[in-house]
């Protein structure tokens, strides 16, 4: 695995902003109740409500998520350890790929994660 990253730009994904403008919006009432100048609990408001929003969007995609605990460490770990039983050949490769197959998410997700140091994807 390599230290060199290729960094991908990518849009902003709408549906998630979307989501976060959502949840924001709903704290804008609770705002009257603020003292003037308080721009640190505006900005945990805020915040908090984006973060929350943007887990719950990940959630309803079946995406591993921060608030799931779950870090690329472990995820690094879990593809070594089911690598020896994944077989490329037969599985997510050009003609063999297989509708609903576990071999076949199995290998591609290990691929994904093989990557991960290797792409990272920043925004605008």
């Amino acid at each position: 695995m390599t230290d060199n990253f290729i960094p991908i730009v990518r849009e902003p994904d709408v549906a998630r902003l979307a989501a976060a403008q959502r949840a924001v919006l709903a704290e804008i009432a609770r705002l009257k109740d603020l003292p003037p100048g308080r721009t640190d609990i505006l900005s945990a408001l805020y915040g908090g409500a984006a973060v929350v929003a943007d887990d719950e969007h990940g959630r309803g995609h079946g995406l591993v998520i921060q608030a799931d605990g779950l870090i690329w460490a472990e995820l690094d770990d879990l593809a070594r350890i089911v690598e020896p039983v994944l077989d490329p050949a037969r599985h997510a490769g050009p003609g063999t790929w297989h509708p609903d197959c576990v071999g076949c998410r199995g290998a591609q997700a290990a691929a994904r994660i093989r990557t991960h140091r290797r792409y990272r994807t920043v925004g605008p």
